[in-house]
């Protein structure tokens, strides 16, 4: 299975809005709301491209990658 990733550019997209507008009591939620955060993680390179890794607390298994469905 292929690691499954966002640019810069495509995350900053998605989420640019809501880092704008979230308000301090508004509740967010991953998943189903059955996945909590642990942390953000720098993944590297030193040099050239950041790899960042946003890691959840839980353990699971993928039963559906969209990427073979047809």
């Amino acid at each position: 299975m292929k690691t499954k990733t966002l640019s810069g550019a495509e995350f900053k997209a998605h989420f640019e809005n809501l880092i704008n507008s979230i308000k301090d009591e508004d509740d967010v939620f991953f998943g189903s709301g059955d996945l909590s955060f642990a942390r953000v993680k720098e993944r590297g390179p030193q040099d050239g491209p950041r790899l960042v890794q946003i890691e959840f607390n839980e353990i699971y298994s993928v039963t559906l990658d969209p990427d073979t469905m047809k």
